[in-house]
């Protein structure tokens, strides 16, 4: 993707004429005005990002990308009505502004919140994940800042930047997910089942938590273990596999294969989806039915810390955070307006 300039186009001898022919034809795209380009986007963050292609050029030295845009940039979770508009932070006195495809604030950066990000000038993923949470709900706000922390962002710095904004809007919203976020989380439906969880009073599970047979052999890497309870949980989102027909059939036997051996094992597999998640008594009766027919007794094998084995299968495209929608949330991590994911346009798979 190729996003360019009036006068870059100018530049090369293509005239206002040939740019009208050519925009008719669907072979150059208006990103926004004075830029195009050479190909249609293929998705809202894509979008988003050729709309900051074309928007850079024309800010000033003292002007960086901040909140949604620098997030998107950063990989973290997004939504798509959040991406309408170029998000900056003006490092000057004066007001901030808002036009039809920029959104201008004004605030004092420390020079460690300002890093470069694909060629540019961006808030810091810690910076951004707090200025982002505390735009969002709860729900959203513990989808970022998991994000964050799972994308290798600083808790201490995260910590500071917080301190910085007491007083500030929605800091109370953003101090509270911060407390429950966890950078084991790898997708926005991750979070928002913690969130639920904790909402319908369900006991809180371990995180990524590796299983292995009685030999001691690998089996799986749950999204959430309730080791005491002889339950494993999963939420299935809107998972993509990579490679030819046959890969992929391949590695949903595998996937089928090795729950099987969980329940040899002694397991309980309970698994949910985003619809699960809109109903908060529906989605504890899933989990308390898990935990009743659960024997922890008859379990076989162990657990063992979350860091995967060098050898884990991975059959799955989203390890941390790239573009899926899953119910109104795009990144690169739910619904819009409900149970949103990483259901934003957002940044971690299923």
């Amino acid at each position: 993707m190729t996003v360019k300039r009036t006068n870059q186009l100018n530049a090369v001898g293509q005239s206002p004429k040939v740019r009208a022919r050519l925009t008719r034809a669907g072979e150059l795209v208006v990103v926004r005005h004075g830029a195009y380009a050479d190909a249609p986007p293929a998705g809202a963050l894509d979008r988003h990002r050729r709309l900051i292609a074309g928007t850079v050029p024309l800010l000033g030295e003292a002007t960086v990308l901040s909140h949604v845009s620098a997030g998107v940039l950063h990989g973290l979770p997004s939504w798509e009505s959040m991406l309408g508009k170029v998000t900056v932070v003006r490092r000057t006195n004066g007001h901030g502004s808002r036009r039809r495809y920029l959104h201008v604030r004004t605030a004092p950066l420390a020079p460690w919140e300002v890093v470069e990000v694909d060629g540019c000038t961006a808030t810091s993923i810690e910076r951004t994940a707090i200025d982002l949470a505390r735009c969002v709900d709860f729900e959203r706000a513990v989808a970022v800042l998991d994000a964050a922390l799972h994308l290798g962002g600083d808790l201490l710095a995260m910590l500071d930047v917080l301190a910085e904004a007491t007083g500030r809007h929605g800091v109370g919203t953003a101090r509270a997910a911060m407390e429950f976020a966890d950078g084991r989380s790898e997708s926005v439906g991750e979070s928002a089942s913690r969130v639920r969880m904790a909402d319908s009073g369900l006991p809180m599970p371990e995180l990524q938590l590796n299983v292995f047979d009685s030999l001691g052999a690998w089996l799986a890497r749950p999204d959430f273990c309730w080791e005491a309870l002889g339950v494993l949980g999963e939420f299935d989102g809107r998972v993509k596999y990579i490679g030819t027909r046959d890969e992929v059939a391949h590695a949903v036997m595998q996937e089928k294969r090795r729950e099987a051996r969980l329940r040899e094992m002694g397991w309980v597999v309970v698994r949910w989806e985003w619809a699960d998640l809109a109903d908060l008594q529906a989605f504890r009766r899933r989990v308390e039915s898990a935990f009743a027919q659960a024997r922890p007794a008859t379990i076989r094998g162990r657990v063992g810390p979350s860091q995967p084995p060098s050898d884990r299968p991975r059959s799955r495209t989203a390890p941390s955070l790239p573009e899926f929608r899953e119910e109104g949330h795009v990144s690169g991590a739910g619904r819009e307006g409900g149970a949103g994911e990483w259901r934003a346009v957002a940044g971690a798979g299923g």
